[in-house]
């Protein structure tokens, strides 16, 4: 593999990475505002019941996943190998 196409996968990968933590904020206000409450952090909580957390986690893992499979799959068409 050529330093080129190294640089090319590591800034391809920060991207992706980059794109599902942005996505998890977005859904994370979203949340907020729609739910009045924050989005539930620790599962642990009192304050949170097993419906809304696993809401949450389906939710936000489904953002999270497509943001970095388009961002990934943007890049790569624009990048033929």
């Amino acid at each position: 593999m050529s330093n080129k196409q190294l640089i090319t996968n590591v800034g391809i990968g920060l991207a992706a990475a980059s794109a599902g933590i942005l996505a998890r904020k977005t859904l994370q206000k979203s949340w907020e505002k729609v739910a009045k409450q924050p989005a539930p952090k620790d599962k642990k909580s009192e304050n949170t019941d097993l419906k809304e957390a696993v809401t949450w986690a389906v939710v936000s893992g489904i953002g999270a996943g497509v943001a970095r499979m388009a961002v990934q799959y943007g890049l790569d068409k624009r990048n033929p190998k």
